[in-house]
């Protein structure tokens, strides 16, 4: 005796899974892909269907199970999720494991063999990309000109792997991972039909653990449902899922520049069961939501998501982590770089400024020869020093107005301008500098050369030490002004002009940022 699904031979019954008990068997019950369920159902009002589709998104989405819709929408014939029993003139092939030139030929020779039942024969062909490069192009033929009664429908979770000569031959459609809310939504529907008792945040960390698939979350509220109750913490226990309290804090110390710290509250989730992987894709969850204001971040999340990857989650996490905060890659902070000397080795003072960058009137009446500034600067007058302070104009890196942002050139440095640094660095493609750069003010000292940087976080002074964010900001002068500065990371605020702190010497108070503004 054959046996079943509900095989009572030997007294005992084996439940269907949760999966398979709710599998749609039409596209009005398909969850969460209205761009693609909306589309087909237009065209089967109409009865206008193509010869070849291809749908294409991650694993549990609804790709295989729409496809098997379809298959019996084309024939007109009613859908009861059981193909082989149905419809010999619908066929589906495992290319993961029929991928070869001689799996393709039997398919196009089955191809010329009219239908036998239905007005289409219609061949679904999943995970199409495991096809091989000759089994394509055998393939790529058929596809194009079918016979009209031949439908193609392939499934794929990797579309880069499919020749873009069968992706101009099909109709594309493209299913998106769960939104949360829809996929907590479906789950607590299933959860109400099994008389499963489960509370909305349960629900919601499933959908979460699911990664936007209706398979996988369905799984694993069936993998839960032994239990009288399925409680958050449960959740968190069975599927070593660390608290979002936790991941918080985490995340703050990673913010906060502090790797002890962070090593620590990994250890003890690790040493409490929380699975490394899981960890790292919750830290990537959370990390975007900030990666916006910090583009640094995203340097941490490319690390993160190779965790996943590794033999070894546990000491990878780890060591992204330290890659990451440790002060290894960074230059000292007080002094982050010495000066970068010309291609000849030496600064000197021929090198010649940005040809449209004009002095203002105000550097013309004040501007000292070459000659003079050079005896200023040997004789180390200390008078003379000080009135070339006083004479110095501040400059708000936030006023975007060509007049204000102009200083007094110095050998050869037009007038420095810090609307034109941050284009310079947009034009050279470096994005990620210059959103750092947007969060700092400045002070630039003709005298020295020298650019100071201040910023409000740790974090961003941090980033703002690395070797590679000043070799931008200084191959981006060069560029504008033909000289490479001092780039200096100031480990205080940005001090007062001498005019403002006079007053405040008087009145009392301190320097507040309003929008930028000082």
């Amino acid at each position: 005796m054959s046996k079943g699904v509900n095989d009572k031979s030997k007294g005992t019954s084996a439940k269907l899974a949760l999966y398979r008990k709710y599998r749609p068997t039409s596209l009005e019950q398909v969850v969460g892909q209205p761009q693609v369920t909306d589309v087909l159902l237009a065209a089967a009002q109409q009865g206008r269907f193509a010869h070849a589709y291809l749908f294409t998104g991650q694993r549990g989405t609804g790709k295989t199970t729409v496809a098997r819709i379809l298959a019996h929408l084309i024939n007109d014939i009613e859908y009861s999720d059981n193909i082989s029993d149905n419809n010999i003139d619908i066929i589906e092939i495992d290319a993961a494991s029929n991928n070869g030139v001689d799996d393709v030929r039997e398919i196009r020779d089955n191809v010329q063999l009219a239908p036998m039942a239905s007005k289409y024969k219609v061949f679904i062909i999943d995970e199409f990309h495991m096809l091989s490069k000759a089994a394509f192009n055998a393939l790529l033929k058929t596809i194009e000109e079918p016979p009209e009664y031949v439908v193609f429908i392939l499934a794929t979770t990797e579309l880069n792997k499919v020749p873009a000569t069968i992706l101009s031959r099909v109709q594309r459609f493209t299913f998106r991972p769960l939104a949360l809310q829809d996929l907590t939504n479906h789950l607590l529907s299933i959860a109400q039909s099994e008389a499963i008792q489960i509370d909305r945040p349960a629900a919601e960390l499933i959908a979460q653990s699911g990664g936007g698939s209706v398979r996988d979350s369905i799984t694993l509220l069936d993998q839960l449902s032994s239990y009288p109750e399925i409680t958050a913490q449960l959740v968190r226990e069975v599927l070593n899922i660390a608290d979002e309290a936790d991941i918080e804090q985490l995340v703050a110390s990673i913010q906060a520049d502090d790797f002890n710290s962070a090593a620590r509250h990994v250890a003890n989730l690790i040493n409490q069961g929380v699975d490394a992987i899981e960890l790292s894709g919750q830290l990537v969850k959370s990390l975007m939501a900030h990666a916006s204001e910090t583009p640094y971040l995203y340097r941490l999340i490319g690390g993160l998501l190779d965790v996943a990857k590794s033999n070894l989650p546990n000491a990878k996490l780890m060591s992204v982590l330290a890659d990451f905060m440790t002060l290894e890659n960074s230059v000292p902070k007080t002094v982050q770089s010495a000066k970068v000397d010309t291609p000849n080795n030496q600064a000197t003072q021929n090198d010649k400024p940005k040809q449209n960058a004009q002095p203002s009137q105000n550097s013309q009446n004040n501007q000292p020869s070459q000659n003079e500034q050079s005896g200023r600067d040997q004789q180390d007058n200390q008078n003379n020093q000080d009135d070339q302070d006083s004479q110095k104009e501040q400059v708000n890196p936030n006023d975007n107005s060509e007049s204000g942002q102009t200083v007094e050139s110095l050998d050869g440095v037009g007038d420095f301008s810090w609307t034109d640094l941050l284009q310079q660095l947009i034009d050279d493609d470096l994005p990620s500098t210059h959103s750092l750069l947007q969060q700092s003010d400045y002070r630039y000292d003709q005298a020295t050369n020298s650019l100071t940087l201040f910023f409000d976080k740790a974090f961003y002074r941090k980033r703002a030490g690395s070797a590679g964010f000043q070799q931008d900001v200084t191959s981006a002068f060069a560029v504008l002004y033909g000289s490479r500065p001092t780039v200096i990371v100031s480990e205080q605020s940005l001090p007062a002009a001498p005019d403002v702190q006079a007053v405040l010497d008087i009145v009392g108070g301190e320097v507040t940022k309003i929008n930028g503004q000082i």
